[in-house]
């Protein structure tokens, strides 16, 4: 079952008390401070420390504050000089369930539910239409028809000679040099087992992970499940900031993941200028590996090239994958890098589950050479192209003047920030009763209650049907900036 707001809050806390980011005797913020900074209610607030008192951990003192007992959730004293504390913006060294994906699921499920006919701007997926089918049932039927034995035999983690020939060609294209390469079945396995290599070889450092913030928010879930704790990178139009990801390599990460193109969700992409600033970060700490998730590579608007033409390429995977471009059913990845890596990452797959089936590399090859396959994509790149900005155009006009900021300049979402007092759950409320359906941003973050966001994907509605998404969107913004403002029951 998933948190309640003031819950969410709560455990956030609560998880800052028990790793030492919380000391006994911390004041916290006050009620209306706090609902301010996190642009929920005064009464979600409340809930929340009401929760936290009972459990003992905090204790509020009339004229003096609310301020933390020193208690964890087990009525025991917190280890404030542990050496695992963290601050605000590393998630804790314990386990806590995946609730971000869950929230989007959950989210998105409930509101398709009550309001089927609204226009849904949810899902963070390829539009249906835009698939290439005809592309792959082609390649389905020659491959079918081009299985020998040897085909249906265990193999090992290399890709076959076709693929690696079609991936390399659409790698020049974007001026990536080719490396050794490494079949996965998605590029959060080859993530998964890139981090594993990292923490193999620092095996005294503390398992921490930077991230983009906001980011992918499955991958802060399957990060967290395999017991890594994530710090934060921040963000501009031209993605993670250089002097951010300085400052997360300084708070102890032993890796960095990079979205050069197309970032879930506000859709900011590198340029050839960040991409050597973050390399010359990356150069002043030797032990940081960087991984590469080029998802959206194939439509994507720029080309950046990638980490492994730098002098950090020795400490680079990229990861290439068709899901976005092709079909998400084609579960094949590339992990490109150079042999020391390479030969790891192998290693790695060989132990998980040996290899990736050579028939389904045979469809990706085949989809890859097909001649219908750049006009299929240039069809694709420019429906979303127009789809996100035209929302953006709309938005901005809309809400000239308001604080609003609305960013997507790639990809498959819109990423909008909220006036001050905003709150974006108010704002899905009144959008879905208006009849658009939009995702809270909270999710995107490391720790709950970030409350001043919304992502609006563009998979999910037409070109025509795009304006109209931004006006109703802008309309429930508005509704939710004036004195009529009403704060969402949690």
């Amino acid at each position: 079952m998933l948190a309640t707001r003031h819950e969410a809050i709560a455990a956030a806390i609560d998880e800052a008390i028990a790793d030492g980011a919380l000391p006994a005797g911390t004041r916290l913020p006050t009620v209306r401070a706090l609902s301010r900074e996190l642009n929920v209610s005064a009464s979600t607030v409340v809930a929340a420390y009401n929760a936290l008192r009972v459990k003992g951990q905090i204790n509020g003192e009339v004229g003096r504050g609310t301020y933390v007992t020193g208690r964890g959730a087990n009525g025991a004293e917190s280890d404030a000089g542990s050496p695992a504390r963290s601050g605000w913006g590393i998630s804790p060294p314990h386990h806590r369930p995946p609730w971000r994906r869950r929230n989007v699921l959950a989210s998105a499920n409930r509101l398709l539910a009550a309001y089927p006919d609204a226009l849904d701007c949810t899902r963070g997926k390829p539009d249906t239409s835009l698939i290439l089918t005809d592309i792959v049932r082609a390649a389905t039927k020659a491959a079918a028809s081009e299985v020998v034995a040897d085909d249906l035999q265990y193999s090992g983690p290399a890709p076959i000679p076709a693929l690696r020939a079609a991936v390399a060609s659409r790698l020049a294209r974007d001026g990536i040099a080719v490396e050794e390469m490494v079949v996965g079945n998605s590029a959060q396995q080859l993530m998964v087992m890139a981090l594993s290599i990292a923490g193999r070889l620092m095996p005294d450092r503390q398992r921490i992970v930077a991230v983009e913030e906001p980011g992918y928010q499955t991958v802060f879930d399957a990060f967290e499940y395999l017991g890594f704790r994530l710090v934060g990178m921040a963000l501009d139009e031209h993605g993670v900031l250089p002097h951010s990801l300085e400052r997360a390599l300084e708070a102890g990460a032993i890796a960095a993941l990079f979205t050069p193109r197309a970032l879930n969700p506000c859709g900011v992409s590198w340029t050839v200028e960040r991409k050597l600033a973050l390399a010359e970060v990356l150069q002043r700490h030797q032990h940081v590996l960087a991984i590469e998730d080029d998802q959206f590579a194939d439509l994507a608007l720029t080309r950046p090239g990638s980490l492994l033409d730098t002098a950090v390429g020795d400490r680079t995977v990229y990861i290439r994958t068709f899901a976005k471009s092709i079909a998400p059913d084609m579960r094949v990845a590339l992990g490109i890098a150079r042999p020391r890596l390479a030969n790891a990452l192998g290693e790695a797959k060989s132990l998980l589950d040996g290899w990736t089936s050579h028939h389904s590399q045979r469809v990706l090859a085949g989809a890859l050479v097909d001649d219908r396959l750049d006009d299929a994509l240039h069809v694709a790149r420019e429906s979303y192209r127009i789809r996100r900005d035209t929302i953006v155009a709309t938005m901005r006009s809309e809400l000239v003047a308001s604080g609003a900021q609305v960013s997507g300049s790639d990809g498959l979402n819109v990423w909008i920030s909220l006036p001050y007092g905003v709150a974006a759950t108010e704002v899905v409320e009144r959008a879905a009763t208006l009849g658009v359906l939009l995702i809270s941003g909270e999710p995107f973050y490391i720790r709950p209650g970030h409350n001043n966001a919304l992502r609006m994907s563009v998979s999910g509605i037409s070109n025509e049907q795009a304006a109209r998404a931004a006006q109703l969107t802008a309309e429930a913004i508005r509704l939710s900036n004036g004195p009529s403002s009403y704060a969402i029951p949690v």
